[in-house]
């Protein structure tokens, strides 16, 4: 057993406690906590909060750390580099890739990942590492006639990652651009009703402008690989919200990126869909575009936020707390506890784990997360913090 005194704990489970204590089993489950300190406890200089949750994320791109141009003509130009790049190097060379980004992840304090996937290819690492894994399978596919083989191949690779490994997977949408109306349907026939899905959302402008009217950057990139368009049905606006949230009513939902999303978008989610979640990628958005989304406005519209951070191809560094920063460099009047509760609380229940991850309380094995050089009066996310895994 250890003991640690803290002088602010940030639980997610009641109000912040000043000059705390808390014993913790020797593999990190949370035996008791009191407001005033232990004699025989360890002292801790900072601020102690919950393991992070890193709630979208592409750990099968990390070979692509340092290959990828920033802010090149948009999304189009990323996704053209993404395919230029994805697949140059050996699967061995891939693998030591995504085993090094799952080491740093659990060494920046990360907990549990939900993690997009097109391949089995990171499975060895899931099944080894100390991280929790949640696996979305993503579909996607313009071509109709397609649709039931990309539901069958989906499917397939989520009984790949459950058996025999016993890994967390589920197949979810891709995009709105990316999956006509037919292979939406499809999917919500597929999917169990229990799964969570995570749905790239209003990123760039040039996948507005295509789902409006088929026109633009991106209705210019699919014509120059040689991908017909003709199987997709144009929503008519710049808001594709409105046509997919309500196509699955049951899911917990989570929409990543939201970086064009509007008030009038945010307030139509959350009227029509009662178990929704907004993930923020505010590096890889700047990465992309250098555009950061309308936090604020969610922050105000009371939405249940989530925090990820793409993948090495779109973004320099999968930290938690590097987010964290971008966004109150951005937002600075957002309180520094809220944002706890997004890069912990928020990611573990939109992930079904957090009867274990997201709160500091007896029981729980949340990981503890020591954040260094933060103002204990009037903590907030400026640059000179860092981070230290305590359990």
């Amino acid at each position: 057993m250890k003991k640690f005194n803290v002088p602010l704990l940030i639980t997610n489970d009641g109000v912040p406690i000043t000059n705390a204590s808390l014993s913790v089993t020797d593999d990190g489950e949370i035996i008791s906590i009191s407001q005033t300190y232990a004699d025989d406890a360890i002292l801790l200089n900072g601020v102690l909060v919950p393991g992070f949750v890193n709630a979208h994320c592409h750990l099968e791109l990390s070979h692509l750390r340092n290959t990828i141009v920033p802010c090149v003509d948009g999304m189009t130009g990323f996704i053209r580099q993404l395919l230029s790049n994805r697949f140059l190097v050996q699967s061995e060379e891939q693998l030591e890739a995504m085993k090094r980004t799952d080491s740093e992840m659990w060494e920046q304090g990360i907990v549990a990942v939900g993690d997009i996937s097109n391949f089995n290819h990171s499975i060895p690492v899931k099944e080894n590492s100390k991280i929790y894994y949640h696996t979305f399978i993503e579909l996607l596919g313009l071509d109709l006639n397609k649709s039931e083989e990309i539901i069958e191949r989906g499917n397939l690779l989520v009984d790949e990652f459950k058996n025999p490994s016993a890994l967390k997977a589920s197949i979810t949408p891709h995009a709105p651009y990316s999956c006509p109306e037919k292979l939406l349907q499809q999917i919500f026939e597929n999917v169990n009703k229990d799964a969570p899905l995570s749905i790239h959302m209003q990123e760039s402008l040039d996948e507005l402008q295509f789902c409006k009217d088929k026109s633009g950057p991106m209705f210019d990139f699919f014509k120059s690989i040689g991908i017909s368009v003709d199987d997709f049905k144009a929503f008519g606006t710049t808001s594709p919200i409105q046509k997919l949230v309500p196509a699955f009513p049951h899911n917990k939902l989570q929409l990543v990126h939201n970086t064009y999303a509007t008030e009038v978008d945010i307030q139509f989610a959350e009227a029509v869909h009662q178990n929704i979640y907004w993930c923020l990628c505010v590096g890889a958005n700047l990465f992309i575009n250098d555009v950061v989304p309308p936090i604020e406005m969610l922050y105000r519209n009371n939405c249940r936020i989530t925090i990820g951070t793409d993948s090495l191809a779109s973004n320099h560094q999968l930290s938690i707390l590097e987010e964290l920063k971008m966004i109150h460099t951005a937002f600075p009047n957002i309180p520094f506890e809220e944002m706890i509760k997004w890069s912990s609380c928020n990611g573990a229940e939109f992930l079904g784990v957090d009867e274990k991850f997201g709160k500091i309380k007896p029981g729980y094995k949340p990981g503890l997360v020591l954040l260094e050089s933060v103002n204990i009066q009037q903590p907030k996310f400026s640059e000179e913090i860092s981070c230290q895994r305590i359990a």
